[in-house]
């Protein structure tokens, strides 16, 4: 694939996103009043023109289209769904002079100078930047991660064109008015996946984290002499992609499945912290393994936001509708003053969905698409007054659907309630003395 220069300067992304969004709008229009054409199929025709669009823009776009990507066809439909998926493969790479320059800037040597030897065809090409494979001077082969020229400055105009960002939003969620939250976040996160010092930091950090109690997920070495704050330079995994982990026998897939939700309950709920970028392409697999990788995304929670996180789940297993709606408003999902019928419909939802996973022994994830439940009661409720809830439920609810879509395809019977037990016991017990009057 030819390499383009990505548009950098705020009026150039501006008039980019502006006439993509335009002409997708006009092209729906038109083809939805003249032709009797599918209505899905005009819908993935406009999203292949926006998909197209964001892949050359690489920067805020792209990211989105990425997070849209892991949800399968449970939110949007699987004609749209799979060109979101071409964003985590086939996105163009950046030219061969950029991807000099970066290392010239860096390094003041061309990649050929600085490895033993160096493939200029990426093995991804992402949002932020592209990985290549290389052969370290000591012989070690190793993935190297090469941010794009300019992208923080480009990914800072994204979110100057608010306007634009907030349109693309409204596509894709209608009815949510305020985004302020989830656009704040969005750009929180994405400035930190441009500084790969930081994510150097994150990927030794996981490492330590993960050594003991999760032991089946490898996290890459970093080689500090090859790796810049545009440059990162990491072991080389090879393994399985998630597609073809999905020819794994049942007994392996249930393996990997306890593995995942170990590590997620074992992160958030102990250590606060999580991966938040839970795209396929972040993960390898063996049968015994799972092989993390790109820490460009990651979060870290207060306590006090997981203990009451941790206080709803509680509230659903013992069903305390008190701690339910005390917990609902510490978090600002709803407003003291909203109707007492709200929190009822709500709290029933919350039990429809995640009851099934308070009995114990192994069992896979529910059949029921919890998606429809969560848009009809959405449905039944004034949006244009409300707010996008706190920015920490953007990445925490990013890299729970991940968990759940990657379970859902291995259709792993899953341990859920001694996990749970194991690594949210000690924030159950400080909410019980928190109830007690």
């Amino acid at each position: 694939m030819t390499g383009k220069k990505i548009k950098t300067s705020k009026l150039q992304r501006l008039t980019k996103m502006g006439t993509t969004l335009a002409k997708a709008t006009s092209k729906y229009l038109v083809k939805k009043t003249l032709t009797k054409a599918n209505h899905l199929s005009v819908k993935a025709s406009v999203a292949k023109d926006i998909i197209n669009s964001m892949g050359e823009l690489k920067g805020a776009l792209m990211k989105m289209g990425q997070m849209l990507s892991i949800t399968e066809d449970m939110i949007l439909p699987p004609e749209v769904t799979s060109l979101f998926k071409e964003l985590q493969k086939d996105a163009p790479p950046m030219p061969r002079s950029d991807l000099d320059r970066v290392f010239l800037e860096n390094f003041g040597k061309i990649p050929e100078g600085l490895f033993k030897s160096f493939d200029r065809t990426p093995i991804a090409a992402a949002s932020i930047g592209q990985v290549h494979k290389a052969v370290l001077p000591t012989g070690e082969p190793v993935a190297v991660k090469v941010q794009y020229p300019n992208i923080l400055k480009a990914t800072e105009n994204d979110f100057e064109n608010l306007d634009q960002i907030k349109k693309f939003i409204g596509l894709v969620f209608p009815g949510v008015v305020d985004v302020t939250s989830l656009v704040k976040e969005m750009k929180r996160s994405l400035l930190m996946e441009c500084d790969y010092e930081r994510e150097k930091k994150e990927i030794e950090a996981f490492r330590e984290i993960l050594k003991e109690e999760c032991s089946e997920i490898k996290v890459p070495k970093v080689y500090d002499e090859f790796s810049t704050k545009k440059v990162l330079t990491m072991e080389f995994f090879d393994g399985d992609s998630f597609e073809k982990s999905l020819e794994y026998s049942q007994e392996q897939r249930d393996k990997l499945g306890q593995v995942l939700f170990d590590n997620y309950m074992y992160t958030l709920f102990e250590r606060k912290k999580i991966h938040s970028d839970p795209q396929n392409g972040n993960y390898l697999f063996s049968p015994n393994e799972v092989k993390l990788m790109d820490f460009g995304s990651t979060r870290e929670f207060p306590h006090e936001f997981i203990r009451t996180y941790a206080a709803i789940l509680l509230a659903v297993e013992e069903n305390d509708f008190a701690l339910y709606r005390k917990s609902i408003v510490d978090l600002g999902i709803f407003l003291e003053e909203d109707p007492h019928d709200l929190f009822e419909r709500h709290f029933e939802l919350i039990i429809e969905t995640y009851k099934p996973y308070t009995f114990k022994g192994r069992y896979p994830l529910n059949e029921v698409n919890p998606f429809h439940t969560v848009k009809n009661f959405i449905k039944s409720i004034d949006l244009a007054k409300r707010k996008f809830p706190r920015e920490e439920f953007v990445l925490l609810d990013r890299s729970t659907l991940g968990l759940f879509f990657k379970l859902k395809k291995w259709n792993s019977h899953v341990n859920w309630v001694d996990s749970m037990k194991k690594y949210r016991g000690p924030l159950d017990i400080e909410n019980r003395k928190k109830t007690v009057v």
